[in-house]
């Protein structure tokens, strides 16, 4: 279930990063200011890809990301990668240490490949939420309503309005 959750996220990115301009994906945004939709997108793919690049060694540290600079303004590679993540996404759940650094200060915890997974899928939907309020004015994008929404809200909302019927 957790993959294929996963999957769907990913594929949902790749949908939006179809429709984008090459423009509106590198430059930074006139809403959020301080970032551009690449630089979410890259952050979202990177961590999926520490988790997977450390899967085999069980020790696994978000901090030693790559920060490819091609992922923000390159939207092929950028789609490439979306690509190569879901093909490998399917691993068995396995104990992982989660090494979180602050500073020099260095702590280990112990989690599970799955529950990284769980990690990475609401990392996901959270970025994906930024990137769609920073489209709020690209009026020329499909977005749909679900896109930076949790499975979980989505549901709720589904019952309540089975409930209201």
């Amino acid at each position: 279930m957790l993959a294929k959750l996963n999957l769907e996220v990913l594929g949902e990115l790749s949908d939006f990063l179809i429709q984008i301009r090459p423009k509106d994906f590198e430059d930074f945004s006139p809403v959020l200011k301080t970032s551009s939709i690449g630089q979410h997108v890259r952050h979202i793919l990177e961590l999926y890809e520490c988790l997977l690049a450390q899967y085999e060694s069980g020790i696994v540290c978000y901090d030693d990301r790559k920060r490819d600079k091609r992922l923000e303004i390159d939207l092929d590679f950028a789609l490439a990668r979306i690509k190569e993540i879901q093909v490998n996404l399917q691993l068995q759940d396995k104990e992982i240490l989660l090494n979180i650094s602050s500073g020099s200060e260095r702590e280990t915890i112990r989690s599970s490949y799955y529950r990284e997974l769980c990690y990475n899928l609401e990392h996901c939907i959270h970025h994906q939420a930024l990137i769609k309020v920073a489209c709020i004015n690209f009026d020329y994008l499909m977005i749909p309503a679900s896109f930076g929404v949790a499975k979980s809200t989505i549901d709720y909302v589904k019952s309540l309005e089975s409930r209201a019927n």
